[in-house]
């Protein structure tokens, strides 16, 4: 697989969550990549794997942004 077409797929997975709610509360930065924590208002949980540099670029901008909007 092309890391382009990886970074589309995370990016896909990371726009899912989003939408549906959920918000990103921590990162666990790992050898084979950053493991994102999310939350959602309901109180469901979920983690996912980021392993490409631009994902991880995506992923900060999603974050500065949820900390503009508290």
């Amino acid at each position: 697989m092309s890391t382009y077409k990886q970074f589309i797929d995370e990016k896909i997975k990371i726009d899912a969550y989003l939408k549906q709610e959920y918000v990103i509360t921590g990162v666990r930065e790992g050898l084979s990549g950053d493991w994102l924590e999310l939350r959602h208002p309901g109180g469901d949980e979920a983690s996912l794997l980021i392993e490409t540099a631009d994902a991880r670029k995506y992923y900060v901008n999603v974050l500065l942004k949820q900390a503009a909007v508290k």
